[in-house]
C-alpha cells in the first residue's frame, strides 16, 4: 500500500474549497474491502498508531515548522497553526484517537462529494 504525504495539503493548502481534515477517498476505502472489512480495519490500526506516534512528537514537529517560518516557504507561518490543532493536543489519547477515527469514517464519503464538484468546476474552466 502506498501512502501520499502532501505537505502542502498539511499546511493547508488545497486547491479545492472546503478540503477535508483528513483526505480518505471511497475509491481508497473500497480498494481495501470496504468500511467493515479486515483490510479497512488493519488500516486504521496503522493510521492510529502513526497518529498517536505523531501526537506524541507533536512539540519537535511544531518546533521544526516554525525553524521553517523564516525561509519564506509559502503558507509555514499560517500552516503551523492548523497543523497544531491537527495534533488534537487538548485530548487525552483516547479521545483524540476516537476524533480521528470519526474523521477517517466521515471524510470518504464528504470527498467524493466535494471531489465531484471540484472535477466539475474543473470541466467548466476548460
Amino acid at each position: 500500500m502506498n501512502i501520499s504525504v502532501d505537505f502542502g495539503y498539511i499546511l493547508g493548502r488545497d486547491p479545492k474549497p472546503f478540503p477535508p481534515p483528513v483526505k480518505v477517498c471511497k475509491e481508497m476505502v473500497d480498494a481495501l474491502g470496504g468500511a467493515g472489512s479486515h483490510n479497512y480495519d488493519r488500516f486504521q490500526s496503522y493510521c492510529f498508531t502513526a497518529f498517536t506516534i505523531l501526537r506524541k512528537n507533536a512539540n519537535l514537529i511544531l518546533n521544526l515548522v516554525a525553524l521553517m517560518v523564516d525561509a519564506n516557504i509559502p503558507d509555514v507561518s499560517r500552516g503551523r497553526m492548523d497543523l497544531q490543532e491537527k495534533f488534537m493536543l487538548e485530548m487525552s489519547e483516547e479521545e483524540a484517537i476516537e476524533g480521528f477515527r470519526v474523521l477517517l469514517n466521515e471524510t470518504s464519503y464528504l470527498t467524493v462529494v466535494l471531489d465531484r464538484i471540484h472535477d466539475w468546476a474543473q470541466y467548466w474552466r476548460s
